[in-house]
């Protein structure tokens, strides 16, 4: 069976890639060799020999079925046409050595039996495209999936469309804006999430609602952990924003109008990718049968691999710098208590070379040149001279220790009466315990909602937000705070102590109210000190409860 993800039988392709797997490697390698030599003497016969190799090797991939591979030597191609007339550009060679790599890593992952997809070359072909100007190819375009399977409708409700459009797009505009900006990952989300499940609950009976069922689910996918949000999935949401402001501007109206397929087809990529582990996705999975193949985190592990050392080979990389030291240290110790032999220098000098080739490796520069300078002291010294150096080789011993301390450190600042590092940990304990609590108040709204009113769900939730209230005084944020008790006094007032039941308008106010705190919240994660547009969707909210 083809797989979703590839458009391809993966096990069938890699029995067949290790047939020639040798002569592939062989012709990147001629390849690269050529784009060498074009490289230092901008002959244009090394330049025809490149191209040359890369027509061999799509014949070789369009043999096999590689359609990605064949698409990154049309690219190459291409763009070889076009520059040629001209010298080309350091750009233009760093995509084309790039692109030589990536596929032969790539081979080497298939023929290892990895799960990877061809979506990984995507990249390194608009890489190659964007050398002569073209669009860049959409993170889909090798999926393979049917955009009209047999889908059971739900039943149009009257009432779902009447919510105000313009409110629902700066819900969804909020959120876009705090991804762009990087103010946390789960308060935006959420935030985007709940404008498009508006939009969702209007478009049934529509022949838009297709799309923003799969958006849905799309959304979901997106708010698991394992999913990079780059700037391709960015450029997507704002994509879907565009068919957000189309519903505004024709006040629910494009709800009738068929979708683009592109739309629907790059957000059911992003379904097929992830974990069932809500309904919706695992609907839309089952709906458009693309419950198997690869997953996002089987993505992510090879993107890393792909374009650089994984983890181990950092952390050997740390392990043989530590081991190194160690050595130093010893050799320091010895020629400290006894006379110095030329055996023990010479050792001395090889192990201080290779710190300093490892730490320029690790991107150490000032440690490595330190350690390269020192080398040269001592050689200039000779064994003679060794004693005096001892303090010398001490001091870059220290000071290599706390270059690699300060990766994974800053210090502590010893005018505070409490350190830092603990208080910075006690702010994401609270953080963590308010976000949670915010979470919870949504789905006790829910339930109380689905329940037709049942006040059991919702006795709690006044207690939680003067919690949550308590924790941002805590966080020094006293004006939302004050949001926050206003928020309890509605649940107190409205929700518990009157007869009469809420609207609807004001029940999706409250709920609006949580979520942009809770967007609030996670801002206060990263760098910045919180997102002010929530604070002014919170405030907005309040004023609808007053009215």
């Amino acid at each position: 069976m083809a797989d979703i993800t590839t458009g391809s039988d993966t096990s069938h392709f890699a029995a067949s890639l290790s047939l020639v797997q040798a002569e592939i490697a062989n012709a990147l390698d001629q390849a690269a060799v050529q784009l060498d030599a074009y490289s230092d003497s901008g002959s244009d016969d090394s330049l025809t020999l490149f191209l040359e190799e890369i027509q061999q090797l799509r014949g070789t991939f369009k043999m096999l079925d590689f359609r990605a591979g064949e698409r990154v030597c049309e690219e190459l191609a291409e763009t070889g046409r076009i520059v040629r007339s001209q010298k080309v550009s350091q750009a233009t060679l760093e995509a084309f050595t790039q692109a030589l790599v990536y596929l032969k890593r790539y081979i080497e992952f298939v023929a290892g039996g990895d799960i990877v997809s061809p979506s990984l070359l995507i990249p390194t072909i608009n890489q190659i495209r964007k050398q002569r100007n073209e669009k860049p190819l959409p993170e889909a375009y090798f999926f393979l999936v049917n955009l009209r399977p047999k889908l059971q409708m739900p039943v149009a409700d009257p009432e779902a469309g009447s919510f105000p459009y313009r409110r629902a797009r700066q819900l969804y505009q909020l959120g876009l804006i705090g991804l762009i900006k990087q103010e946390g990952r789960r308060g935006p989300l959420q935030v985007i999430q709940r404008a498009i499940t508006r939009f969702e609950k209007a478009s049934r009976g529509g022949a838009a609602w297709p799309l923003w069922n799969v958006a849905t689910a799309a959304l979901d996918a997106l708010s698991q952990d394992a999913f990079e949000i780059g700037p391709q999935r960015l450029s997507l949401l704002g994509a879907l924003d565009r068919q957000v402001r189309k519903v505004q501007e024709t006040e629910g109206r494009a709800f009738n109008e068929k979708m683009p397929d592109w739309l629907l087809k790059e957000l059911l990529y992003l379904v097929a990718l992830a974990n069932n582990e809500s309904a919706a996705i695992a609907q839309v999975q089952k709906d458009f049968h693309i419950d198997e193949g690869v997953k996002e985190q089987h993505l992510a592990e090879a993107r890393q691999r792909l374009s650089g050392p994984d983890q181990s080979a950092i952390d050997s990389l740390s392990e043989a710098l530590q081991e190194e030291l160690q050595s130093v240290k010893d050799l320091v110790d010895l020629l400290e208590r006894t006379d110095t032999s030329e055996e023990n220098f010479n050792e001395l000098i090889v192990s201080l070379s290779r710190i300093a080739d490892t730490l320029q490796i690790a991107n150490l520069f000032d440690a490595s040149e330190k350690t390269r300078r020192l080398c040269v002291a001592l050689k200039a010294n000779g064994v003679s001279g060794m004693q005096s150096q001892i303090a010398a080789v001490a001091d870059g011993i220290i000071h290599i220790e706390q270059e690699m301390r300060g990766m994974t450190q800053t210090g502590l600042d010893r005018d505070t009466l409490v350190d830092p590092v603990s208080l910075a940990e006690a702010k994401i304990a609270v953080l963590s315990e308010s976000m949670t609590a915010m979470t919870l108040i949504k789905r006790s709204i829910g339930s109380f909602v689905d329940s037709n009113g049942d006040r059991l769900h919702i006795k709690n939730i006044g207690k939680s937000l003067h919690d949550v209230a308590g924790s941002l005084i805590f966080l020094e944020k006293h004006n939302v705070a004050l949001l926050l008790h206003d928020l309890e006094a509605f649940v107190s007032l409205r929700l518990l102590g009157s007869e009469t039941p809420p609207s609807e308008k004001q029940l999706e106010a409250f709920a609006d109210g949580v979520t942009a705190i809770e967007y609030f919240l996670d801002s206060l994660n990263g760098q910045g000190n919180g997102s002010d547009d929530a604070l002014k969707l919170a405030q907005e909210s309040l004023q609808i409860l007053r009215d």
